[in-house]
């Protein structure tokens, strides 16, 4: 196998492209008619201060690309894969067949142009640190004006920024160990957030491009994996402001079998300039892993129609991919490969790591922010922020708090002033002036439709509650937040032409909260709803179904496809993850339950309502005691009425201490008026003594408190023990190697395989 590198900026010198010119005459004519001046003269003669500015020196390095390309060919080259750093990635396009000569030209030619356009920008090669130590340098100092843009290999990153900021951050990069601080000689923070203009501009520059499909694969330098048709222009325009990822690239090719000799550099520099970072990255880090990128390879197949017979009859088979299954516009939607996301798990299980890693790999992942404070939740925000790439998928839990609406009221001033933009609402019953004042920010019209730039992925289990949010809304929380300053008018004629949220997960029975409901019966009918919605916001966009709950298998996540699912949300099975942000002992416990190794619980803050939530059991007392306190709590009208022998065994084994104890607990952490209340009525000092048992549980399991162990609180559905089941004997049935984007890729990569072969049997078996 073969892979040709073309180099980028920074490759350029005088004399470049000599004996070039006169041998491709038509391209050389054709370069000087696009750019208005001699592109011979130029790479010959200069002057080198002209051939450094960005807008010549990027369409120089691509007219001597493409003809050094041309030039290849004619000697009978032939490549198995293509890639070019930054801007020689348009060369690599052409030498894939992607765009004509020309094309490609006009393309550098206006991209260069806009990045010129950018000042007071800088960038500094760090040599000695890996991306990972960089990118905790910049969050822990909080350079926010400095970003991570090009990974050359695993040990050389460039990062980018405002001039002044990339400079004054030398000394803390060399004092955390950098063998060298480079700041090097360009006028833009390149490859970071602050290209947004420039990205802008190009986006709506490359509407009227036409991209062909690679005649050879070519690497993206946003995804390190090959460019797929439908992605391309998306992909070029966000290659303005996302990183350069050519260590993994490169990592990517090592896993593909070739050797460092298997690497040829075309360009002025002959070889020097990317190349070397082919055996950089081989000594620092190697090849991807193999069985990851083989279960990503086949998780990303492409949808095929394979004919069989039937009957004597020539038919078609059905073929699925994983990046095909579900709905293409959720997909494009919410900017992710797969019509999947990982929903969120109270009290940060759903971490900070998690979703981040699931960002990075283009996946949807909702942080846990239910049960913790505001400051721990904006850290959350700012870390996860800091670490994706920008435009990265990512979103927030919001879940509903009935009793104490300030705050949701708090979490949407925090939403908003961070402009989160995705939220996945949990546990509401009604929509709430919270959540309405959080769609309505951002709302606009458009050329006859109106888009919202903050969406809700709203979780349900009841038709009735999906009606809700599929409606404008309510004209009462209108006036309410209108006469409160809460929203705009404007605002509120918008809201009165949209639905309250983007897309529904129909929860079926799950971990944690549940109405323990059936996918069989309840996405059929909230398709129905959604179907009557659409119809009624014919200028909005398309409303998404998706499902969640009991998902841990290929053949529950086919199932609820077929059902008509939009996408599919799942949960339990990522608790069991690295990255989860629960201890390491509840993590072994539930990698080994079974379907089985659950039951359902009181919910601490809401069981005088009758509320479940569905837990682990196995070597657990906590189901039987939550059932034993909610249980007394209804025969007794205070802790009092107890009967004193049964009140010595509860406190000594569930509490560890006595009722008064507790309560001096809880009237420290609750406010005074709740303290006078439960002073006031003994059987609501019974359901705070009892919480606090529910909370401390919660609090005991995260720890992984082991003197506390039997008492574990763990929210869990039977999907973890059906996932558990079909990993056993893989590296999957440890937990120390799962990670919420490997589970992702396979069980979509699985699904989709399961799909063809149960289609084709059908289609093979059926009648005509």
């Amino acid at each position: 196998m073969k892979a040709f590198l073309f180099p980028g900026q920074g490759a350029q010198r005088i004399g470049m492209g000599e004996g070039l010119f006169e041998a491709f005459p038509e391209q050389t004519a054709c370069a000087d008619s696009v750019l208005g001046y001699s592109i011979r003269e130029l790479c010959l003669t200069g002057p080198m201060e002209r051939l450094t500015q960005t807008q010549f020196t990027q369409p120089a390095l691509y007219v001597v690309g493409a003809l050094t390309w041309l030039k290849r060919v004619a000697d009978g080259a032939k490549a198995d894969y293509l890639l070019g750093h930054s801007v020689a990635e348009y060369i690599a396009l052409f030498a894939a067949g992607v765009v004509d000569f020309e094309t490609g030209l006009r393309l550098v030619q206006k991209r260069g142009a806009l990045m010129a356009e950018a000042t007071g920008g800088g960038m500094a090669a760090v040599l000695g640190l890996e991306a990972a130590q960089v990118e905790d340098i910049i969050r822990r100092h909080g350079l926010t004006d400095i970003f991570a843009a090009n990974v050359n290999t695993p040990k050389q990153i460039v990062v980018s920024g405002k001039r002044e900021a990339v400079v004054a951050a030398e000394p803390l990069f060399l004092e955390a160990g950098a063998s060298h601080y480079r700041v090097l000689q360009v006028s833009g923070a390149f490859h970071t957030p602050f290209m947004q203009p420039a990205r802008d501009a190009f986006t709506r520059f490359l509407a009227d491009i036409e991209f062909r499909a690679p005649q050879v694969p070519v690497i993206s330098n946003v995804t390190a994996r090959p460019h797929r048709p439908d992605a391309i222009a998306r992909l070029m325009a966000e290659q303005i402001t996302a990183p350069v990822r050519w260590s993994d690239s490169i990592r990517y090719l090592l896993a593909k079998g070739l050797a460092f000799e298997d690497f040829e550099e075309l360009g002025p520099a002959g070889g020097a300039v990317v190349k070397p970072m082919v055996k950089r990255t081989q000594l620092e880090a190697g090849p991807l892993d193999a069985a990851e990128l083989a279960a990503e390879e086949t998780a990303e197949a492409p949808t095929v129609e394979a004919p069989t017979r039937m009957n004597g009859t020539r038919h078609k088979a059905a073929g699925f991919g994983a990046a095909t299954l579900g709905s293409a516009s959720f997909r494009e939607d919410f900017g992710v490969k797969y019509a999947y996301a990982a929903g969120a798990m109270y009290q940060g299980i759903a971490s900070a790591e998690l979703v981040i890693r699931m960002a990075k790999a283009g996946l949807l992942a909702f942080f846990g922010a239910g049960g913790l404070p505001m400051p721990a939740v904006e850290q959350a925000i700012q870390r996860i922020r800091s670490e994706i790439p920008p435009g990265a998928p990512f979103g927030m839990n919001f879940i509903a708090h009935a009793n104490f609406p300030q705050l949701e009221d708090d979490l949407a001033d925090l939403l908003l002033r961070h402009e989160v933009r995705v939220i996945e609402a949990s546990a509401f019953m009604e929509v709430t002036p919270a959540l309405v004042r959080y769609r309505a920010k951002g709302l606009s019209r458009e050329g006859g439709k109106i888009k919202a730039a903050n969406r809700i992925v709203a979780k349900i289990s009841r038709p009735d509650v999906a009606a809700q949010f599929l409606s404008p809304a309510p004209e009462r929380l209108l006036t309410r937040l209108l006469e409160s300053g809460g929203i705009t008018p404007d605002e509120a004629a918008l809201l009165r032409e949209v639905p309250m949220a983007d897309a529904l997960c129909v929860e079926s029975d799950s971990g944690g909260h549940t109405d323990q409901g059936m996918p069989f019966t309840l996405i059929p009918a909230t398709l129905k709803v959604r179907d009557d919605a659409q119809a009624r916001f014919p200028g909005f966009a398309r409303i998404h179904v998706g499902a969640g709950g009991g998902i841990g298998t290929p053949e529950a996540a086919a199932a609820v496809f077929v059902l008509g699912a939009d996408f599919i949300l799942t949960g339990s099975i990522n608790q069991c993850t690295v990255e989860a942000g629960t201890s390491d002992a509840v993590k072994d416990m539930l990698e080994g339950m079974n379907v089985y190794d659950t039951d359902y619980a009181p919910s601490g803050e809401m069981f005088e309502m009758g509320s479940k939530v569905q837990v682990l059991k196995k070597g657990l007392f906590f189901p039987a005691r939550a059932n034993k306190l909610v249980s007394l709590y209804r025969q007794h009208e205070s802790l009092e009425e107890i009967e004193p022998a049964l009140r010595r065994q509860i406190e000594e084994r569930y509490f560890k201490r006595s009722f008064d104890e507790v309560f001096a607990d809880v009237k420290a952490s609750y406010r005074a008026a709740e303290v006078e209340r439960a002073e006031r009525q003994p059987k609501h000092r019974m359901a705070l003594v009892f919480k606090r048992y529910f909370r401390d549980t919660t609090r005991w399991a995260l720890a992984g408190d082991l003197e506390h162990k039997v008492d574990f609180q763990v929210h869990c559905g039977p999907a973890l023990g059906a996932f558990n089941q079909w990993v056993a004997g893989s590296e999957l049935a440890s937990w120390r190697n799962r990670h919420p984007d490997i589970i992702a890729d396979r069980l979509m990569a699985e699904t989709a395989s399961l799909l063809s072969r149960r289609f084709s049997i059908l289609l093979g078996e059926g009648g005509s």
